[in-house]
């Protein structure tokens, strides 16, 4: 059985040091390149790494989402370490449903975190609680933000805007553009010149299948008539959302917070370009 914590406040820390032998005279003699690291409030050793790896404090950890629970954005639904500290996780539930090109959706924002190198520091979305290690290896995978622990992750990860992004984008629903798009006519031969540039590459070097399936959802899909410029976007959103994955949560990953989320991102700076010309 996997040790585990659950509704832990993370408030302990961890800290890198030496590792030493014993040597045949009796004396200690240090491991070079090679450090342990250590639960600060019990002194437990939690695992053995490289001399280049950083520390992901458990205390900024949370700062990513720390400010979206102070707005009551976001609620912290689970929390807790695995192991005895060597895993760590943090998952917050947007604070109501919203809906995702016409699915109901209240999927937790998830953090984990591994203090003895096995991991990655990863981030996303997954409607998946962690209460294990099985669990905990489930949503490792479904999750596509992704940081090594090497110099300067603490740096790169505390820059991400990607939950940021994520929140506000499902609670905004792209609002501010819609009227713009909705508006603006959208032809058989713009589809195609938006879907070119949304996908950069001509539709004749795409998968005939992938082509189609944007065109019928251009025509066919939830809403759309394929008239307008808003049509376009709903044909690329809901692709990500309901076509680009085999699974719910890889879906959901990969249109809020994978390669899906760049696609949509550029489908609406380039249709609104389109459509104000």
């Amino acid at each position: 059985m996997v040790a585990f914590a659950m509704n832990d406040d993370l408030s302990w820390e961890v800290s890198k040091r030496a590792i030493c032998v014993i040597g045949a005279d009796g004396n200690f003699q240090p491991v070079e390149g090679k450090l342990a690291t250590v639960r600060e409030d019990n002194d437990k050793v939690l695992g053995i790494v490289g001399d280049d790896y950083e520390v992901v404090a458990n205390s900024d950890l949370k700062k990513l989402i720390q400010p979206l629970v102070d707005e009551q954005v976001l609620s912290i639904s689970n929390m807790g370490f695995l192991n005895g500290g060597k895993k760590v996780f943090v998952q917050a539930e947007i604070a109501k449903d919203y809906q995702v090109v016409g699915e109901d959706y209240r999927g937790m924002i998830t953090l984990l975190n591994s203090h003895d190198g096995t991991t990655t520091v990863s981030l996303g979305s997954t409607m998946v609680r962690v209460i294990c290690s099985n669990t905990f290896t489930t949503v490792m995978k479904k999750l596509t933000e992704k940081y090594r622990h090497s110099e300067g992750v603490t740096e790169r990860l505390l820059s991400t805007t990607a939950i940021v992004d994520y929140v506000d984008g499902a609670m905004r629903k792209y609002s501010e553009y819609a009227e713009t798009l909705v508006s603006a006519p959208c032809s058989a031969a713009q589809f195609k010149q938006a879907v070119e540039a949304i996908y950069g590459k001509e539709t004749k070097d795409m998968r005939q299948s992938f082509v189609d399936q944007l065109n019928n959802l251009f025509y066919n899909g939830k809403g759309n008539e394929g008239k307008s410029f808003y049509d376009a976007f709903n044909a690329v959103t809901e692709h990500a959302a309901h076509y680009s994955r085999k699974t719910k949560d890889a879906r959901m990953n990969y249109a809020q917070f994978g390669a899906g989320a760049n696609t949509n991102r550029r489908a609406m700076a380039v249709l609104t370009e389109m459509a104000t010309v």
